[in-house]
């Protein structure tokens, strides 16, 4: 099967999100005490499914998990309850503990709600010692696009071993609890999760091994 989404700039759109307040007048600074909003940006990823044998030193989708907690049409649940679900999910799903999880690639779109809903639905379910990160400072929130994006880029952070930066996020915000990692590090990963939760509380949390050849 080929997944993939794509989301391109257009004025409808920047429109919209300045009017919900949620478009920030600077940079992307995911978990920043100071972040005020997101950065919208435009792109494509596609990727081919399919079955493969074990041991083929491939990039495994291990398992998912998907809820709709419908608490507000634009704000996610202030105690992070549907994303945590999702990220339960995939565990149960994959057959997997928290902490075997060795890296999480958050939504982290750098809206003062949405990252403190995030960190307290991450901290529930991991606690605060998984490395974690949100690329968006690096992509901006490619919106029907980011889903694909990042779990590819979460492909690749497992095939190298590498943990990206969550950049221009300078302060973490000292009421936020998540193990956030601010600056690029080599580690040797075999398991990741990729969160996306979307408006009206649309979640999904994916979760990926590395294949050994």
């Amino acid at each position: 099967a080929v997944v993939g989404g794509v989301d391109s700039l257009c004025l409808t759109t920047l429109y919209g999100f300045n009017a919900l307040g949620l478009a920030s007048t600077q940079v992307c600074r995911p978990w920043d005490r100071e972040r005020d909003g997101l950065s919208i940006g435009e792109a494509a990823g596609f990727a081919l499914l399919e079955w493969v044998e074990p041991g083929d030193g491939c990039i495994h989708l291990l398992g998912y998990g998907e809820s709709s907690d419908a608490y507000h049409m634009t704000a996610a649940h202030p105690e992070g309850a549907g994303a945590a679900l999702a990220m339960e999910q995939a565990l149960a799903h994959a057959g997997l503990q928290p902490e075997q999880v060795d890296y999480i690639n958050l939504h982290g779109t750098a809206t003062v709600l949405n990252d403190a809903a995030e960190d307290k639905a991450v901290l529930r379910v991991f606690g605060p010692g998984t490395p974690c990160s949100s690329t968006k400072g690096w992509t901006g929130h490619t919106l029907g696009a980011a889903g694909i994006v990042e779990a590819l880029l979460v492909g690749l952070c497992l095939e190298q071993g590498f943990i990206p930066g969550t950049l221009n996020t300078r302060q973490r915000d000292p009421n936020l609890g998540a193990g956030v990692v601010l600056h690029n590090q080599e580690k040797t990963l075999r398991i990741a999760m990729s969160n996306s939760f979307g408006f009206g509380g649309t979640n999904c949390s994916l979760l990926f091994g590395r294949g050994e050849g």
